[in-house]
């Protein structure tokens, strides 16, 4: 098998069925955990997202890996702060809520860094 199939297979497997099944797997853990608000929405934020680059990743070289990027560069980031923002003022502060918080946050500030060096690479 070739290596860029290879590799679309496994992005693709992990993508579209290891990702969707770990999200499943939390969402029943914060369940039985007890947690009378669990923190779903912004999870969903952070496994879309990360499904989001294993996709783009999967789609190389091709124009909707520009189309994925944009998305990611844009409306993900705004999702992720507003989740992030919604847990900071939130009074819960299970190890669930801390995870997606500092997610979403670590999110923007990894998309901040890769732009600065990206802008540093281009002068």
């Amino acid at each position: 098998m070739p290596l860029i199939t290879s590799m679309t297979f496994w992005l693709t497997l992990l993508a579209l069925v290891i990702l969707p099944f770990g999200y499943y797997a939390l969402l029943t853990d914060m369940r039985e955990s007890g947690l009378s608000r669990p923190p779903s929405v912004p999870f969903f934020f952070l496994f879309g997202t990360l499904g989001g680059w294993l996709i783009a990743l999967m789609l190389f070289p091709s124009l909707l890996t520009s189309a994925c990027v944009l998305f990611l560069a844009t409306a993900a980031p705004l999702a992720l702060l507003i989740s992030s923002l919604y847990l900071a003022v939130r009074p819960e502060r299970s190890v669930y809520h801390r995870i997606a918080l500092w997610g979403g946050f670590a999110y923007l500030g990894a998309l901040i860094v890769v732009y600065a060096l990206c802008t540093f690479m281009l002068r």
